[in-house]
Parts: C-alpha cells; structure tokens; sequence
C-alpha cells in the first residue's frame, strides 16, 4: 500500500500547490485543480458472474483549458481510483477448497480526456457543462476476494507474492457527464463505461462460478466528484 500512499501524496501536493491558482482564475483562464469523489463500480460482461456495484473513491488532479472562451472547452487530468465489483456469489456450503468469488478491487492510474460544451458560453468556468470523453485506465493491482468474509483467495500466497490477477494492464473508459463550477468549487457528475475486454486468459482455480470461457470482462461506473 505504500506506493498507493506515495501516488496519494504527490496529488495532494500538487492539488495545494496549485489551487491557490485554480481559485483565482476559476471564470476564464486556464488552470489546475483539485478532483477528490466517489463511485458506484461494477463489472459487467459474461465471463464473470452476477456482478453488483461496490462504493470507490476517486482523487486526482486536472488542466481545464477554455480553448477560445468559446462553447468549448479542455481538460485533461491525472487521477487514482479505488475501484472494481462485488458478485453475488455467496453460499452457505462454501469451503476453504471450493469458495464462490465474492469481489475484485482494483487500484487504477487514469489519465481523462475531455470535451466539456459549454450550455452558457457568456458565463465562461460558472456554465453548465456536457462533458464527454475518453479515459485510459492503468490497473496498478487487483484482488480476488472469496466467500462471505470476502478475504483474499490464496490469502497467504497473495500476501508473499501480489501477484495481479490475469487481467490486460490498460482499459479504455468512455465517458459523459455533467459539470458546474461556482466561484471557489463546483461538481461533477460522470458515467464511466469500459470499452474494451479486460479478458487475458482470465481463470482462476478452485472459485465459483467457474471462470476461463474467455468471455468479456469489462467495467463501468457512476460518480460524483467535488472539483476545486
């Protein structure tokens, strides 16, 4: 966890670094700030069985450019997320050999893309904003969780190894959205879904439901951010 520790770190440094400047040029300019929110995240896809949503949290950092002052406007941004899905897999005859999966969390690097048209082009940053975009996804770590207690399949192997689970490293969000920003802070609100299959040979021994179909296995999310 300390290198999640040390990522959080440098977003908050930065984040008080800049936000003296994001503050004072909130209308207008160009300017950094400060993304700190949280989710409702799901897998979805057939390869992993009955998926319900889990509460994340998202903290990050972001450029927002109005281009021209016009309609449209930029922003890109770095962000960390604790995120993934639960499964409603669960059985009183699970055992220490044969136990249902429960839950995958994943820790994520992201780097969003955005278009934000403006709905009020004369009240610059303090418009209403559609946003869209696309989001590349780096997951740093994954875990399976089995059983009701949800604990770390394999726990004391994972605890010597962390290996991640047979998953593709990047994942590509698209995304909409809407945001509004007040003087000092504002708030977004974004739907996140997965693109692409995250599916790399994916089996995992001794679960259930049964897994290695080398069927879809992708992400979405709802959140809801306070931006600065």
């Amino acid at each position: 966890m300390n290198k999640y520790k040390f990522l959080l770190g440098i977003i908050s440094v930065w984040a008080l670094v800049s936000g003296s400047n994001a503050q004072s040029s909130s209308n207008n300019s160009s300017n950094f700030g400060l993304k700190m929110g949280v989710g409702l995240y799901q897998f979805y896809g057939e390869e992993l069985k009955n998926p319900t949503p889990m509460l994340g949290y998202v903290a990050g950092i972001y450029y927002h450019d109005p281009l021209k002052k016009g309609r449209f406007h930029y922003q890109a941004g770095l962000d960390v997320r604790f995120r993934g899905g639960n499964f409603n897999n669960a059985k009183s005859t699970d055992t220490a050999v044969n136990q249902a999966y429960t839950s995958i969390s994943l820790v994520t690097v992201d780097l969003p893309l955005k278009v934000l048209i403006s709905t009020d082009p004369n009240k610059g940053r303090k418009a209403m904003f559609i946003t869209a975009g696309v989001t590349p996804s780096y997951i740093m770590r994954s875990v399976l969780y089995v059983g009701p207690n949800k604990v770390p399949l394999n726990q004391e192997v994972f605890i010597q190894q962390w290996d991640n689970l047979p998953l593709k490293p990047i994942e590509i969000l698209g995304s909409i959205g809407v945001q509004k920003m007040s003087e000092n802070y504002g708030y977004a609100i974004d739907l996140n879904v997965g693109i692409n299959s995250l599916n790399d040979n994916f089996k995992v021994e001794g679960v259930s439901p049964v897994t290695g179909s080398g069927l879809r296995i992708s992400t979405l999310a709802l959140e809801a951010s306070l931006i600065f």
